[in-house]
């Protein structure tokens, strides 16, 4: 069950996002800063970088919490630095194009919030232990802290990847998130447990009526990367960066295959084929070309095609519904804690 301060801290959270994004779209129509939604007939101009109301929305809800629960101190501590890095590496990004590069790069440094809070409080941000089905908890050395770096940046790439139509990205991580937070009650047993994913959950569900078909403001890097990077860092602190992997493996799948199919860290907007091919009825259709990178979106088309742009967003959507719930299925595989 949902404890009552995680249910308080989501609903604060709620509320800020439903309110301030009408506010933040007027205000990024009113500058200029619009992108064409290019999946709609005329191809309308819609305000971006929703990320702005998603990052106003998290953050008094993890400040409230900081002084609530000074315990939580180092944990919402974290989030907080790891959610600010994220969104201002996005936030570049949307006024000015990073590379494919470069912008990974950027995002590896979300990870720095997670290992400085270990060196100074060790005790309450333990990482090496991850909780894994049946196996229980882990002791990993050299490999987890190898791949430590990709625990933020990796979870922020590939929602970002996945940020393609209307709506998917709020409601894919919106699930994986509900997911991964009633897995850690599952897991530890506790009421409270998951009240660290609880702001992102609020902002969410706040959020995503302006970004659901038709979208009246698009996520932005600065969105899709805050939101990514947020639950890479609440995983490695609850210690369930397993049970997050399954939650998000629609977005890790359509990574793969981007990212082998082109042989590389590419930015989308440099590509020179695009995987999907729009019809004169505004449907899409997977691409015929073979120097088109394959994504999840391609293979979807290719085998039930052609759809519309909400027929497409619904089914990314259900494959994340049904990560979500094996991911809840592998935390109670998890041994006793």
């Amino acid at each position: 069950m949902v404890s009552t301060a995680e249910a308080s801290l989501a609903l604060f959270a709620a509320a800020i996002a439903y309110l301030a994004t009408p506010l933040i779209a007027r205000a990024m129509r009113a500058i200029g800063h619009v992108r064409p939604d290019v999946h709609k007939p005329g191809r309308p101009l819609v305000p971006y970088s929703g990320g702005v109301a998603l990052y106003i929305a998290i953050t008094p809800p993890l400040l409230l919490l900081a002084l609530l629960q000074p315990s939580l101190l180092p944990q919402t501590t974290t989030l907080a630095l790891v959610a600010t890095t994220a969104f201002l590496v996005g936030l570049v990004d949307d006024f000015k194009v990073l590379g494919g590069l470069t912008k990974t790069a950027l995002t590896l440094l979300t990870v720095l919030p997670v290992v400085a809070a270990h060196a100074v409080w060790p005790a309450q941000v333990q990482l090496g232990h991850p909780l894994v089905p049946v196996l229980g908890r882990l002791r990993l050395t050299i490999i987890y802290w190898l791949l430590l770096p990709l625990a933020v940046a990796g979870p922020a790439n590939v929602v970002n990847m996945l940020d393609v139509f209307n709506g998917v990205m709020p409601a894919s991580t919106l699930l994986a998130t509900l997911a991964l937070m009633v897995s850690t009650h599952v897991i530890y047993n506790d009421p409270q447990a998951g009240i660290l994913l609880a702001p992102l959950v609020g902002a969410l569900v706040g959020y995503l009526p302006y970004n659901k078909w038709p979208a009246r403001i698009l996520n932005g890097d600065s969105g899709s990367l805050l939101v990514g990077a947020y639950i890479g860092a609440a995983a490695l602190l609850t210690r369930t960066e397993f049970i997050a992997m399954i939650a998000l493996m629609p977005h890790i799948l359509n990574g793969a295959l981007v990212i082998g199919s082109v042989r590389g860290l590419k930015e989308h907007r440099a590509m020179e084929e695009r995987p999907v091919r729009i019809l004169p009825d505004y449907r899409l259709a997977a691409s015929r070309s073979l120097r088109a990178p394959i994504s999840l979106t391609r293979i979807i088309l290719a085998l039930d095609g052609p759809l519309s742009e909400r027929e497409v967003a619904m089914r990314l959507v259900g494959l994340g519904a049904v990560s979500s719930l094996m991911a809840l299925a592998s935390a109670l595989l998890v041994p006793g804690w």
